[in-house]
């Protein structure tokens, strides 16, 4: 009887948010840091860069609804949701992980990308926690653009 009432309430909240299909793959429902969080990354060339989480945005997809995913437009086969991380990015400024992380704890990197979009995978490879700080209104000046034209169908994610 108690899985009845369950199934029955899960069905009722139904229109509210979208269950999880099987459309995006698992790793796009999933991210490990949260808005605020500072990681540090290395590029190909040794150097490393502060990056900031800025927002992590949960998007409900109905069957037949569209997306742009690194310039390639997918409809969904049927209703879904994946998560966009939305994040800042930082120059590859730094000699080492410890210079990157110190220079995190004190806000003291450079911004190479005030705003990028991106799926979870992309958005947490090759990234390291080193800390957390609130994020600003002037930081999220280039998300409340983006995410005005991605309601509106003119923008994706990467």
């Amino acid at each position: 009887m108690r899985r009845i009432i369950r199934r029955a309430i899960a069905v009722a909240l139904f229109p509210v948010s979208v269950m999880a299909g099987n459309f995006f793959p698992p790793e796009y429902k999933a991210f490990p840091f949260k808005e605020g969080d500072l990681l540090v990354s290395k590029n190909r060339h040794g150097k490393f860069s502060v990056n900031k989480i800025l927002r992590v945005d949960r998007f409900d997809f109905r069957k037949g609804s569209a997306i742009s995913i690194q310039g390639q437009r997918f409809i969904a086969t049927e209703d879904d949701y994946l998560l966009i991380v939305s994040a800042a990015y930082g120059e590859s400024e730094f000699n080492s992980f410890q210079e990157a992380s110190t220079a995190a704890k004190a806000g003291k990197w450079k911004i190479k990308l005030g705003h990028i979009p991106n799926r979870s995978p992309g958005a947490v490879e090759g990234q390291t926690l080193v800390g957390n700080s609130l994020v600003s209104e002037p930081e999220l000046i280039g998300y409340r653009m983006w995410r005005e034209a991605f309601d509106r169908g003119e923008a994706g994610i990467f």
